[in-house]
């Protein structure tokens, strides 16, 4: 067999866990068997200033806040020791700060219940600096129709990188990145957090091992925005590096998304752009 054919042979088990609902805690042990024989890892590079993103915050749902959200920190990815569950791109105990470019794609991911005090935050770029990215970008669309501007553009990209190989390497790179992007694409089940192990292995992979730990963040298709829309995960110590506080939102959900409703309503409670000694001054 060619390298490219051994890659799928290798894969071939692990394509049923990109099911919904297909990874349980018992399952880990096997994947994680099958993962260490997959050695191959691949990914598009490049330097993109990030200027700004956006976060969205439940209130009711963080320790120790009771009602408005006072300090900053509460705002910021949770410390690695709370980190107790897997997510899109990271594992247990390991702190990865999400952001968005709009809001209302953390809203229809988190989706908040009517009642609830959400706080959006913005965040900015506070020094001259182009992070090192990789995109996840091999599925821009679920319905052939409506597709990621951003994964069409990195795909353009990824071909012009790869034509400096072999047509076998090549194959393999293909398979490694679609295989990536399905991982990073998979429909979860709200209440299987090991559904996520996948996505969360390649991130860690991507963020800590590729390139020596040269990747700062990685842009990744939302899919409760039907990979339309992209979200951001970067490291901890580059967000708390390269980032600051620009202002906040504070506003009351008072109507979600339905069958025969669409979007998000809420009514503003609060606003800030003023900050002092990681305190919000509302």
């Amino acid at each position: 067999m060619e390298g490219y054919q051994i890659l799928e042979y290798k894969l071939k088990p692990l394509r049923k866990y990109l099911e919904k609902n297909s990874i349980s805690e018992n399952d880990l042990s096997l994947i994680k068997t099958i993962l260490q024989e997959i050695t191959l890892l691949s990914s598009l590079m490049y330097r993109q200033r990030i200027d700004g993103f956006q976060r969205v915050t439940v209130n009711n749902w963080i320790k120790d806040v009771n009602g408005r959200v006072e300090f900053i920190k509460h705002l910021k990815n949770p410390p690695k020791e709370c980190v107790k569950k897997y997510g899109r791109a990271n594992l247990i105990n390991q702190s990865v700060l999400y952001g968005t470019f709009d809001y209302i794609t953390a809203l229809s991911e988190m989706r908040p219940e009517i009642n609830d005090t959400i706080t959006v935050s913005y965040w900015r770029l506070k020094t001259e600096y182009d992070l090192c990215i990789t995109p996840i970008f091999k599925n821009s669309t679920k319905d052939g129709v409506v597709h990621n501007e951003l994964s069409l553009r990195a795909q353009i990209l990824s071909n012009k990188m790869i034509n400096q190989y072999d047509d076998d390497t090549k194959k393999q790179i293909q398979i490694i990145l679609q295989f990536i992007a399905d991982a990073f694409s998979k429909e979860v089940q709200d209440n299987n957090h090991y559904d996520y192990f996948l996505s969360s292995h390649y991130a860690n992979r991507l963020l800590y091992e590729f390139e020596n730990g040269e990747i700062d963040a990685i842009l990744y298709p939302s899919v409760r925005q039907s990979l339309t829309l992209s979200n951001i995960a970067l490291k901890e110590e580059i967000f708390e590096k390269y980032f600051e506080i620009e202002k906040v939102e504070e506003s009351k959900i008072t109507s979600k998304p339905t069958i025969g409703k669409n979007g998000w309503f809420m009514e503003g409670t609060g606003y800030s752009n003023k900050f002092e000694n990681g305190k919000i001054i509302w």
